[in-house]
């Protein structure tokens, strides 16, 4: 008995599910779930495409874009994502910016048949994370693996010689492998951004995922979105977010909530985090900030100067040990002899009590 109660303890210090006393008196099960959610950064800054307004500019700037991507070495960066997940050791782990390069040679573009998509795979964030976690014992799976934006364009890094990029965004939740998920909903949101590049209108897809989770017996909803930016995007941003209350609402039962919303916590940049903590409890307010580091993620100090990253809950009993994580710089990674932060954005983590 006395084994027994000792094992108990250490799962709980440990940040795993047991079972407890029902402080509720609900005759349920009380335990606890830890949530991580993090930004892989795509390396690189995509919005630059939207600053060619015509198209002879977009292949040098495309270029010079996914050379950035390239010289950001997610490979490395994701050695670092890994060993904060494996001290963090979530249950779930809501991710954004899971990005997918493909490039095709020559650029279709100069024949004017773009109908063939490029498919030679360059970099896979997701398989890279996936590994690094594997190689540290981890066993985390795929619960959902939700397609946002998918944009091609032609690309040349010298004038001469030109290819296509093709930049595939995804949001992903991971699973351990000790908790069940079912029911994965996938949706894009209603409000969009559509931008000019080079003459042609862009349309920027960003969305919402969802699964039913199972945890010992207490099951609840986990919830992961990236929201659009801020800026001239504000607006479409609010409706996004406005869209989001109105999923959280449709679900019953608890929520866990991961997201990268854009939105200060502060209340400066726009009302997106005010909307959905009307419907969500931020467990971490007085926490540090996660946004943002250099574009090439070689700063020496950290930039971070905005908290927009989350883990938030409905319907839990409490929440503890929230940390935000990736923002030392003991956590930076070595690439090229230089110093790499992980991502432009630190991530969070909390325990979630039941």
């Amino acid at each position: 008995m006395l084994r027994s109660l000792a094992l108990a303890s250490a799962l709980v210090l440990l940040g795993v599910t047991s079972w407890g006393c029902d402080t509720d008196g609900d005759d349920g099960p009380s335990g606890s779930v830890t949530v991580m959610s993090q930004n892989l950064y795509l390396g690189g800054d995509i919005f630059e495409v939207t600053t060619a307004t015509e198209a002879a500019q977009v292949p040098g700037i495309v270029g010079r874009v996914y050379g950035d991507a390239l010289a950001s070495d997610f490979a490395a960066r994701a050695e670092s994502i890994a060993d904060a997940i494996q001290a963090a050791g979530p249950h779930l782990i809501g991710l954004q910016e899971v990005t997918t390069y493909r490039t095709q040679t020559p650029s279709d573009y100069l024949t004017g048949n773009t109908s063939v998509n490029a498919t030679e795979v360059t970099v896979d964030f997701l398989a890279i994370l996936l590994d690094a976690l594997a190689d540290r014992g981890l066993n985390y799976r795929i619960a959902s693996n939700s397609q946002n934006a998918d944009v091609e364009f032609p690309a040349t890094t010298d004038g001469q010689t030109f290819f296509d990029v093709r930049y595939t965004d995804a949001d992903v939740i991971l699973a351990r492998s000790d908790i069940q998920t079912s029911g994965a909903v996938e949706a894009s949101f209603n409000q969009l951004v559509t931008v000019p590049v080079g003459g042609v209108d862009q349309t920027f897809v960003r969305g919402y995922q969802h699964v039913t989770a199972t945890l010992d017996g207490f099951t609840f909803t986990f919830l992961n979105t990236h929201l659009e930016v801020g800026g001239a995007a504000a607006i479409a941003q609010q409706i996004q977010a406005a869209e989001l209350i109105g999923v959280i609402q449709n679900i019953d039962g608890p929520i866990a909530f991961t997201g990268d919303i854009n939105s200060a916590a502060d209340g400066s940049t726009t009302n997106s985090y005010a909307q959905l903590t009307g419907n969500l409890t931020d467990p971490g307010v007085g926490t540090g900030n996660t946004c943002c580091q250099a574009t090439d993620l070689r700063n020496a100090s950290s930039s971070l100067t905005t908290r927009i990253d989350f883990v938030m809950h409905r319907d839990f009993d409490s929440a503890s040990n929230y940390d935000v994580v990736l923002d030392d710089p003991a956590s930076r990674v070595t690439s090229g002899g230089e110093l790499l932060w992980a991502s432009d954005h630190a991530g969070a983590v909390a325990t979630l009590e039941y």
